[in-house]
């Protein structure tokens, strides 16, 4: 009975015990195996009773106090309660905190808004300018950058250090554009020939031209003019540039006119050549322009008369030796001549020809006339009577021995082939008589001083 009584006993300080015990609830509690966590059934030298505190195996982590934040982790070791009964030690549930045994993690550091100790930022805060120069001009603006306030992150307080100058924004104010002029002495040149190039500049620091032929040089900034050559038709673009590399161009076109014998191809002058003939079949007439297809145009004047006696009428304005008595060189020995063939019509060039009169229309070859060939002309618009006359023939043509004809009373040289008879002329060039998009009145004559007669055929040729 005394055995019951004491059992009973142990069980209400048992129970006592369990209910006294401080609720564990808030240690972090990492269990290991727990059959061997507790310690082994014996009260050694504790009494019947009794309680003690034994280290276990287990491990309670408690998170450290960052103050900044941060991940610190305490390990300490686990404790468990133990009461004897009847000799064997029993847990009563109840533990604590051991030794501590380690940590894990760290706390931070003090900050500044997230931003570690000693870090350094900057914060754009409006904008500062500074003078600036216009480049190539004494024009002055102001450049406009970010301003930027360095701080320094300082025992856990931001610092301003200073301020300093960011990024460029622009330009407070505008600088004046580089420009340069460019012009020509003349827009249109002969082949070969010297064109000034006259160019100058503003707010820029190096001039240059190149032309589509090759030539190409450094300019003065200043105006100036410079010799080109008018090689072929040009395009001439001259650049100027500042101290900041921008530039501007501009350009100017040459158109060149070829010489006597040249046709433009591709705006350059190569040498022409008749490849094909037209006849022309009536008048007043148009003569197209030159192109390298090398048409060429003539019209027959007069026909071929056999060696004959003098005879037809007579041209009343001419006055040249009468034949009758050739010897006769006395200025009182004249007459009017016989006229073997007249043409008066009207003729435009709508470009560049050469104009000529030739005994075949379909190349250059001399003209036979007994005795001369008498030219004028003049504008159509003119009211004023033909003239500009000049006369090929043989010498014995003049007036005695002045070396000239009369044409309306005046006195117009006489060029002589032969001495008398005759005259082998050759080729006889006009394109004086003509000046392109004109039109003139042409007058052509073949006169015969009498005695005798005697022509080739005469044709007006447009090469």
């Amino acid at each position: 009975m005394k055995n019951v009584i004491r059992a009973a006993v142990l069980v209400v300080v048992v129970l006592g015990y369990q209910n006294c015990a401080p609720n564990a609830a808030y240690f972090s509690e990492v269990q290991t195996d727990q059959s061997s966590s507790i310690p082994a059934d014996s009260c050694n030298s504790h009494s019947n009773g009794s309680t003690w505190m034994e280290p276990t195996t287990d491990i309670i982590s408690e998170n450290g106090a960052c103050e900044f934040g941060g991940n610190l982790i305490y390990n300490y070791g686990k404790n468990v309660e133990l009461i004897c009964l009847n000799n064997a030690a029993v847990p009563t549930g109840n533990y604590e905190k051991g030794a501590l045994l380690n940590q894990t993690g760290a706390c931070l550091p003090q900050t500044c808004n997230g931003k570690p100790e000693g870090s350094t930022w900057s914060i754009t805060n409006g904008t500062v300018t500074e003078p600036k120069s216009c480049p190539s001009s004494s024009v002055m603006v102001n450049s406009v950058y970010k301003k930027l306030d360095n701080y320094l992150c300082q025992s856990g307080k931001e610092v301003l250090v200073n301020s300093s100058k960011g990024d460029y924004v622009g330009v407070d104010g505008s600088c004046p554009a580089p420009d340069v002029s460019v012009s020509l002495s003349k827009a249109t040149a002969a082949v070969n020939s010297s064109v000034g190039l006259i160019t100058s500049g503003s707010n820029v620091s190096s001039m240059s031209f190149s032309c589509t032929d090759g030539q190409a040089g450094s300019l003065p900034i200043a105006q100036t003019s410079t010799q080109i050559k008018a090689t072929q038709d040009l395009t001439c673009t001259v650049v100027g540039k500042n101290s900041e590399s921008k530039q501007v161009s501009k350009s100017v076109s040459l158109s060149v006119t070829c010489g006597e014998n040249e046709v433009k191809s591709g705006g350059k002058c190569v040498a022409y050549s008749c490849k094909s003939f037209v006849e022309i079949k009536s008048f007043p007439v148009t003569i197209p322009a030159r192109t390298v297809e090398g048409v060429c145009y003539y019209a027959k004047l007069f026909s071929k008369i056999a060696v004959a006696p003098s005879s037809g009428s007579q041209l009343a304005n001419v006055i040249a030796r009468d034949h009758k008595k050739a010897s006769d060189t006395s200025l009182t020995n004249v007459a009017n001549p016989y006229v073997m063939g007249a043409f008066t019509n009207k003729v435009t060039l709508a470009g560049e020809r050469t104009v000529k009169l030739s005994g075949s229309g379909s190349s250059l070859s001399s003209i036979l006339v007994d005795n001369f060939v008498l030219v004028g002309s003049r504008l159509s618009s003119s009211s004023a009577a033909i003239s500009n006359y000049r006369a090929w023939g043989s010498a014995d043509t003049a007036i005695g021995t002045t070396g000239k004809i009369k044409v309306n009373n005046a006195d117009v040289a006489l060029t002589a082939f032969e001495s008398g008879g005759t005259a082998t002329i050759g080729t006889l060039v006009l394109t004086s008589d003509f000046a392109v998009g004109k039109e003139y009145e042409l007058n052509i004559n073949a006169l015969d001083c009498g005695g005798s007669k005697a022509l080739s055929d005469v044709y007006l040729i447009f090469q």
